[in-house]
């Protein structure tokens, strides 16, 4: 039997060796699912997180169809993090995220599937998660929300939550530049 494909957003960051780590991470889903729609990328400060030290991250979201079911695809995002180790540093009050990848939207889903919470539960948390969607598909309704993308970053937006564009080539073409009024 022949699935239909499905349209799904999925959310990337990393704090470590970002460049090397957004670009495999690419690099993967591209091999896996073919043509990407690919967000400016944005380093953000951390949010939410209860250590000493932490880097900032490089943020952005990547939407593709895909055959997969959600579950099948949350574990596909889980190997491609882990393909690569690494050592946590021995000083406990750093947070390292070398890759994260979370399934933000798989179509229309809504609700508890596959043991994920579609759409992404902290959506409107995450601006480095929100503005890349408002910017890419404004006028997308968001699943289980009666508002699009852009409606919901205007109502929903978090002033404090420091994202800049940087400068970011991936596999030959500049995917995203730097806005140098931010600098």
């Amino acid at each position: 039997m022949n699935q239909a494909s499905v349209f799904c957003w999925v959310s990337l960051g990393s704090n470590h060796d970002r460049h090397q780590q957004i670009s495999r991470a690419l690099d993967a889903l591209h091999e896996a699912f073919g043509t990407l729609i690919i967000s400016q990328v944005y380093k953000t400060q951390p949010v939410g997180i209860k250590v000493a030290r932490c880097a900032a991250f490089y943020n952005l979201v990547a939407g593709f169809f895909t055959h997969l079911q959600p579950g099948e695809l949350n574990a596909f995002l889980k190997s491609v993090e882990s393909q690569q180790k690494y050592l946590l540093p021995e000083d406990r009050s750093i947070y390292v995220r070398a890759l994260d990848l979370d399934l933000v939207t798989w179509g229309d889903a809504c609700g508890e599937l596959d043991g994920l919470c579609l759409p992404y539960k902290d959506l409107l948390k995450h601006d480095f998660v929100l503005r890349p969607l408002a910017e890419l598909s404004p006028e997308q309704r968001v699943p289980g929300y009666n508002l699009s993308y852009q409606q919901l970053w205007q109502i929903h937006a978090h002033p404090e939550q420091q994202m800049r564009a940087v400068d970011f080539t991936w596999q030959g073409q500049k995917i995203s530049v730097s806005d140098p009024l931010q600098d």
